[in-house]
Parts: C-alpha cells; sequence; structure tokens
C-alpha cells in the first residue's frame, strides 16, 4: 500500500495497481535510444505483476506504529517476504521468462532488505527466502536453456559478455525503470531520483536515468526511454481521513467505504 498525503486526506493506492501502471510504461519502453524489451511480452507482464502477491496485505491494510496506515516503505520484513514469495510464485501465469524476472526482481528488494538491522530470527527467514528464490531461479534458468554454471549476484551474471545473459540483465533493468517511475508518481515523496548503470540497447555502455517530479502528477524523466512525445497513465486509489487511527478495524470501515477514483498522472521528457 502507498500512503500519499494530500491535505488533510491519506491517498491509498494498492501495490499491484502501482505494478499496473508500471506495466503500461514498459509497454511503451523502446525508441532510437532505448531498445524495445525482448521477449516483449513476458517482459512486459512481468513489469506488470511484479506486485501481485500485495493483495494479502493490501486488501486489509494494517497500521504502522503511529497509527497511520502502512506505507509500502514500512511494511516489516515477515510481511515483505510472504508478498514477495506470492508475487514470483503468482508470476508463473504469465509463462517462464516472466516469472524468472519477478523472482530477480523480488531477489534484487530482499538484497536491500538484507542490509538493515534484523533480529537473527528474521535474518532466518530472509535467507529461507533467498535460497527458495535460487532454486525458484535455476530451475527456470534449465527449461529456459539458460546457463546455470556462472556466478551470479542476486540471480544476475556477474561477469558480463554472455549475451542471453546481458538480455536478461536489460529486461531486468526496464522493470526496474518502470516500477521507480510509477513510484514517484505515486508516492508523497519520490523515494528515488535516479537508477544508475541502465544498458539502452545491445553493445551501449550505461548510463543513468534521472527523475524529476514537475507537478503533483507529473514527473520528468531523462533520458527518455518511451516511444513516444509523453505518457498519459492513470491509477485507482481510494481516500480516507488523515489521522492515526486506534484499530486496524476503523481504518478498514472507512477504507473499504472510501470511493475508488482514479488519479490521472503524466510522464514526460526532461527537457
Amino acid at each position: 500500500m502507498i500512503r500519499r498525503l494530500a491535505g488533510d486526506r491519506f491517498i491509498l493506492i494498492a501495490q499491484h495497481d502501482h505494478a499496473l501502471l508500471a506495466g503500461e510504461l514498459a509497454s511503451r519502453y523502446g525508441n532510437g535510444r532505448f531498445a524495445r524489451p525482448d521477449p516483449w511480452e513476458p517482459t512486459v507482464a512481468a513489469a506488470a505483476h511484479h506486485d501481485a502477491g500485495w493483495p494479502l496485505h493490501d486488501a486489509a491494510p494494517t497500521l504502522n506504529a503511529a497509527g497511520l496506515p502502512t506505507d509500502v516503505f514500512e511494511t516489516p520484513l515477515r510481511t515483505a517476504l510472504r508478498v514477495w514469495a506470492e508475487a514470483a510464485e503468482l508470476a508463473s501465469r504469465h509463462g517462464d521468462y516472466a516469472q524468472l524476472l519477478v523472482s530477480l526482481h523480488v531477489m534484487g528488494l530482499s538484497g536491500y532488505a538484507a542490509t538493515n538491522p534484523h533480529t537473527r530470527e528474521e535474518l532466518f527467514d530472509l535467507n529461507c527466502f533467498q535460497q527458495r528464490e535460487i532454486e525458484r531461479q535455476e530451475l527456470l534458468r534449465r527449461r529456459l536453456g539458460l546457463r546455470t554454471d556462472l556466478p551470479l549476484r542476486l540471480g544476475l551474471a556477474v561477469r558480463r559478455g554472455d549475451e542471453a545473459e546481458e538480455q536478461l540483465r536489460r529486461n531486468h533493468q526496464v522493470i526496474q525503470v518502470v516500477d521507480r517511475i510509477s513510484l514517484a508518481l505515486c508516492c508523497s515523496q519520490m523515494p528515488f531520483d535516479v537508477i544508475e548503470d541502465v544498458i539502452p540497447r545491445p553493445g551501449a555502455g550505461p548510463l543513468c536515468i534521472r527523475f524529476a517530479r514537475s507537478g503533483e502528477a507529473s514527473v520528468r524523466v531523462d533520458p527518455w526511454p518511451f516511444d513516444c512525445p509523453q505518457v498519459h497513465v492513470s491509477v485507482p486509489a481510494r481516500s480516507v481521513p488523515a489521522r492515526p487511527y486506534e484499530r486496524v478495524e476503523a481504518l478498514h470501515e472507512v477504507y473499504n467505504a472510501a470511493d475508488i477514483e482514479r488519479l490521472e498522472m503524466l510522464v514526460h521528457p526532461g527537457q
């Protein structure tokens, strides 16, 4: 769940809806400078469904320690592990390649999580999660004809040069780019303003893609990776009073009673 402050209201956006927005962006990815995702359909599907496990939480959102609706960046580790695993499992509906990309995405998230302080029990759970994803990825690699004898870091080849691995890395990066742009649109404050070491096309050197808010509902992106002059998107959301809630049931009552509205948003080039 994304909690966005708007005056005296919280705008609550489900994580899966944010991901579907990312999928829309992925479907427009590619131009003269940036290669179109290849394979296209599985990569777009992975971008759209990389957070498909989040209804496990967002269907009945929780409260943080301050009594506010829990934002995605406040999610307890054990909840995150549960929804990440569910997302990787559900991605099987979209084929082996899409499932591998989603598994790589959640493995990357677990790598970020590992840099934070945790209890011994949480670290054990995190290690178990990563081991299960390693096993999932090895099975998927075998089915897809990808190598299983290369040194990997968070599922991606450490050494550069293998064509299929570089293609996988580029498609993985497409998901990271559209995910971060979608978060930049949806969150109160942008959690990221850059993604580094993006390989725009085969044989090209890495570059940085930078984001900046140009309005309450618009984000500027430079360099521009999409196939159209600008991208209009929308996302469903619910509005609840911006206040602490003493009981989670009180939040559920106002959340379930709230009308679903669509927020119109714009992504445009940096100039």
